[in-house]
């Protein structure tokens, strides 16, 4: 039976923060992931250094951090200087805690709402708008480099071309860098209607990181993120494992959002009736119970 490494996001910020980390510590992880960063280092020193603390206390080292800025600013322009800027300076803020990869959405824009994506990106043309996000992604990669840290592009559902891993590989070939890969978030794959194993088998080798979590689908037009843990929704994880077998990934696998929205408990999806202890050990052991049906041979077709 394959297994594979589990990561955690959580709320580097929330009031719960250290009792989280003992939970995910007690349960063997021992990697972890937050959603941006949220101090200046200059200023905010000794909160950093709380956190950096933490981790140390409880054995956990962060692997993925979420970048929180667009690679372009519009479709029709190269990369602006004031935002190259901003990327360097968010780059230096996140190696301070010592992470992997840096995760930015795929085709997303500073100043093109997300329903009006498709909308720019026809304007130029989807060759031209390939050549000059790959140029910018290049270039945030080589500063990324420089800090032993690694890009990886998430698949959203808002536009055609990033519903699909398939429909932005054009711009991670065109950007060409080995620091640059995939991210695959199984969640927004669903919602958009395709296969989470089949975006794993495209993906292929160039799959570095994943936001997994579950959902139930887009629902009479409503797409409904809920960020549940494994084995709750309708995504058929019993495939997905078995197509992260055959590209042989290496893993670490990095759960999203299941522990609530800023990991809060009432206002997470399950009206407070689990705890923080009970999502963990429901996304741990439905994984773990995926991973062995993955290992045997699917069901002869009737």
């Amino acid at each position: 039976m394959k297994t594979r490494e589990l990561a955690f996001y959580l709320n580097p910020c929330g009031p719960d923060r250290r009792a989280i980390m003992k939970l995910l510590a007690e349960a063997g992880v021992r990697r972890i992931g937050t959603d941006g960063f949220p101090w200046q280092v200059d200023k905010d020193r000794p909160a950093v250094d709380a956190f950096l603390r933490d981790c140390r206390d409880f054995g956990l080292s962060v692997y993925s951090m979420h970048g929180m800025l667009s690679l372009l600013a519009r479709a029709d322009s190269d990369m602006p200087a004031d935002l190259m800027t901003a990327h360097v300076r968010d780059l230096q803020r996140l190696a301070v805690l010592g992470g992997k990869t840096v995760v930015y959405h795929a085709c997303w824009m500073r100043d093109v709402t997300a329903e009006q994506i498709d909308t720019a990106i026809a304007a130029v043309g989807w060759d031209a708008f390939v050549a000059r996000y790959a140029k910018a992604l290049r270039d945030l990669a080589a500063a990324a480099c420089e800090l032993g840290l690694d890009i990886v592009v998430e698949n959203i559902w808002h536009s055609v071309h990033s519903q699909s891993v398939a429909g932005y590989m054009d711009i991670i070939r065109a950007a060409d860098a080995p620091n640059v890969g995939i991210l695959l978030d199984s969640g927004h794959a669903h919602l958009a209607g395709k296969s989470v194993g089949d975006e794993i088998r495209t993906a292929g080798s160039l799959l570095r990181d994943t936001h997994f979590h579950d959902n139930v689908g887009c629902r009479n037009g409503v797409f409904f993120d809920q960020h549940i843990p494994p084995g709750l929704g309708t995504i058929d994880w019993h495939d997905a494992c078995r197509a992260l077998n055959e590209i042989n990934f290496p893993g670490p696998v990095v759960f999203e959002g299941v522990l609530g929205p800023g990991d809060s408990i009432e206002k997470g999806r399950f009206g407070g009736q689990l705890s923080h202890r009970d999502i963990i050990e429901i996304t741990i052991r439905n994984w773990r119970a995926f991973e062995a049906l993955a290992s045997q041979a699917p069901p002869a077709s009737a």
